[in-house]
């Protein structure tokens, strides 16, 4: 039942009206009271509740929204205090950085000031010694032009008294013997000055010859007397050559004057004596036996009743002489016989005194007598240095076989058999055989490929590499490179192979043996060089270019030698204004400067020369990161400074490298090239940065990785 409130007004309205209403309520009886409003539906009662609940929260909301702005206050304050520390650390942390830029800064500048400095002093002394050796040159000039006028005044004074010379060995007629009475002499001329003809006396009969005197006249006023042309003085000439002096003696002219004498017999000398003599007293070095006497001590196994000695004289007494058949040949080719022979036995003892008694024989000789001994003494020398470098070569492939070695009788055969002394005389026969006709292809036939390959590997001597490297820089021939093999199809795997090799050792370090110190960079850097001379001496003749741009990755590996060593150039130390060192030895800045100057120029020739041929691209992808090492490497190259690190670069190679960026980027990337090196701020550094970003997009295709780390 629902109870309505009355209609009209009046005292009679409840009085809860006036009542106030707890201000607080605990949470059950707030829930009671929210129950019976919902039974009610609307009642008077719920009426009530709402207004007793709308009056608790008008009362308490003042009080609730103070205590949220006092903690939203304390909030905000605790948020201004760190606001406040933060930016006082802040400003800390400024300060501490612009101090840090103020210290680098300054160091800057100093470092500026010395370069400065020191290129000033540098460019003083330039000019001095420039200036120096001007007046030296200059002062040269004049001696030499006094050398020269006083040496063709003596010649002159030479002549004459040659002349003079030869006037008084001239022999004197014998006077004949006065037989009569002896008749007065005629009188002599006047001593006044004139020739008696000019003279008439006043009595012409007296003292002129009518005779004579018929036909002159006294000369015409209008005439000029002139000395005869012969009796002039001849000035003398410095333009002239001057005349060759005649050297004949007293007696020869004599002996040409008198055609009755005897005829002079010219007698040739026989040298087969004095070489005789030379060679028996031949000795290895100083304090030991002469070479043939020490002969006499040994035998071979296989005949032991004969001495090596009694052997070689023996070989070089019963065989004949001739025009090409000399005695410095028999005895060479005496002494192969006897190597061959201790190669046979097994038998090295004695080889160190054939060695240095053949050398001795063939120093004087003629570059044609050495090259008639390629045939006998190439497969000899290949065989001897086979017993040292096989073993080194599997021992470096193979650690069962290198832990298998008796190293005591390696060393001692090591000793026996003088590698380094035996590579020279090979070295000495190439070198001969580039002097003498058609005999470089004789030598490239003879010697074996498996020895040239096995000698080119990194476990071998520095020392021998480079001695085959450059005999390699003879094998360049019109139609073949390297060894030349008589199978006609394997000629192109031996050359394909050889430059496999040869671009390898661009970035392998030979490894020093054992017991020596390991190899210098400058030893490294060296043999690279040599390298690089081989792959030059290629490119003179078009069958050698053709084989490198054929290759697939010896492009591609030159690109990434390059980039390697631009990458050393600038962390080695620059050679310029520095004291020249107290050895011979070049400095590594030095050779890394020519190995640049070197590859660039080969790139540029293989890129103009083969225009049509090679396609640059894909070989650099042949290596890793090759696009992206090309654009560094020679933009580096290109717009190189030539100062300090860069001192020594060449013009010719820094425009090759212009020509070839010219030649493979588009024209956007050589604009991204040249603005990253045209900034105004911009540095070397900045410079490569970018144009190593230009690379990077260019070669993402391809390569991911470009850090690729280098050998050696």
């Amino acid at each position: 039942m629902v109870i309505q409130p009355a209609s009209r007004p009046g005292p009679s309205r409840p009085q809860y009206h006036q009542q106030k209403p707890d201000s607080k309520l605990d949470p059950e009886t707030a829930a009671a009271f929210a129950a019976a409003d919902q039974e009610l539906d609307a009642s008077q009662t719920f009426g009530r509740w709402q207004q007793a609940k709308s009056a608790q929260k008008a009362h308490a909301g003042p009080a609730m929204n103070l205590a949220a702005m006092q903690a939203r206050i304390a909030e905000l304050e605790a948020q201004q205090a760190r606001l406040k520390q933060a930016e006082q650390q802040a400003k800390e942390e400024a300060l501490l950085k612009a101090g840090e830029i103020a210290i680098v800064r300054q160091n800057q500048e100093k470092v500026v000031k010395q370069y400065e400095t020191r290129l000033a002093v540098m460019q003083r002394l330039h000019a001095e010694e420039t200036t120096k050796a001007k007046a030296e040159i200059e002062a040269q000039r004049k001696e030499r032009e006094k050398m020269q006028t006083d040496n063709r005044f003596l010649q002159h004074d030479l002549a004459r008294e040659s002349e003079r010379a030869k006037r008084a060995n001239v022999p004197v007629r014998p006077k004949p013997t006065q037989l009569g009475t002896p008749r007065k002499g005629r009188k002599a001329a006047r001593g006044d000055g004139f020739d008696d003809d000019e003279v008439r006396l006043a009595s012409p009969s007296r003292s002129f010859n009518r005779e004579r005197s018929r036909g002159e006249h006294t000369p015409k006023a209008g005439a000029k007397r002139k000395r005869p042309t012969h009796d002039s003085p001849v000035a003398l000439s410095f333009t002239q050559p001057p005349q060759a002096l005649r050297t004949e003696s007293t007696e020869q002219t004599l002996a040409s004057a008198d055609s009755n004498g005897p005829e002079h017999v010219v007698v040739k000398r026989d040298t087969r004596f004095d070489f005789m003599q030379l060679m028996l007293n031949h000795c290895p070095h100083e304090g030991h036996d002469a070479t043939v006497e020490s002969l006499a001590k040994y035998s071979f196994p296989s005949s032991p009743g004969k001495t090596l000695s009694s052997m070689f004289i023996h070989s070089i007494s019963f065989t004949s002489t001739s025009e090409d058949n000399t005695l410095p040949l028999i005895a060479s080719r005496a002494l192969l016989k006897l190597w061959s022979k201790c190669l046979e036995d097994k038998y090295f003892a004695p080889l160190y005194l054939i060695l240095e008694m053949l050398s001795f024989i063939l120093r004087t000789e003629r570059a044609s007598v050495r090259a008639q001994l390629l045939e006998d003494a190439i497969p000899l020398c290949s065989r001897t240095i086979d017993f040292i470098a096989v073993p080194i070569s599997r021992a470096a492939k193979s650690p069962t076989f290198a832990a298998s070695m008796d190293m005591r009788a390696f060393e001692e055969l090591a000793e026996e058999l003088d590698v380094e002394r035996v590579m020279e005389f090979l070295h000495s026969l190439c070198f001969a055989a580039t002097l003498a006709d058609n005999k470089v292809e004789i030598f490239w036939s003879t010697i074996d490929f498996a020895f040239t390959l096995q000698m080119l590997g990194k476990a071998q001597p520095i020392s021998q590499i480079i001695s085959v490297l450059q005999m390699l820089s003879t094998s360049t021939r019109e139609f073949t490179f390297g060894v030349i093999s008589p199978d006609k199809s394997k000629q192109r795997d031996f050359e394909r192979a050889t430059v496999e090799r040869l671009t390898n050792l661009l970035f392998e370090a030979p490894e020093a043996p054992k017991d020596e110190a390991p190899y210098s960079v400058e030893e490294i850097m060296e043999m690279r060089l040599e390298v690089m001379k081989v792959f030059r001496a290629m490119c003179y003749t078009d069958h050698g270019g053709l084989l490198l741009v054929q290759q697939r990755s010896a492009v591609g590996r030159f690109v990434r030698f390059l980039d390697a060593q631009m990458t050393r150039l600038y962390k080695a130390r620059p050679t310029i204004g520095m004291p020249p060192g107290s050895d011979e030895r070049p400095e590594a800045h030095d050779l890394i400067i020519k190995s640049i100057n070197m590859v660039v120029r080969i790139l540029h020739h293989l890129l103009r020369a083969y225009e049509g041929t090679l396609e640059i691209v894909p070989k650099l992808h042949a290596v890793h990161g090759g696009y992206h090492k090309f654009l560094v490497s020679l933009t580096r190259v290109a717009f190189s400074e030539q100062l300090c690190f860069e001192a020594g670069i060449e013009d010719e190679a820094a425009e090759a490298a212009h020509n070839i960026l010219d030649n493979v980027l588009g024209p956007e990337d050589g604009d991204a090239i040249m603005r990253a090196i045209e900034t105004p701020r911009g540095t070397r550094a900045s410079s490569t940065e970018k144009a190593t970003t230009t690379g990077g997009r260019g070669d993402s295709q391809q390569d991911d990785d470009t850090t690729m780390s280098e050998v050696g």
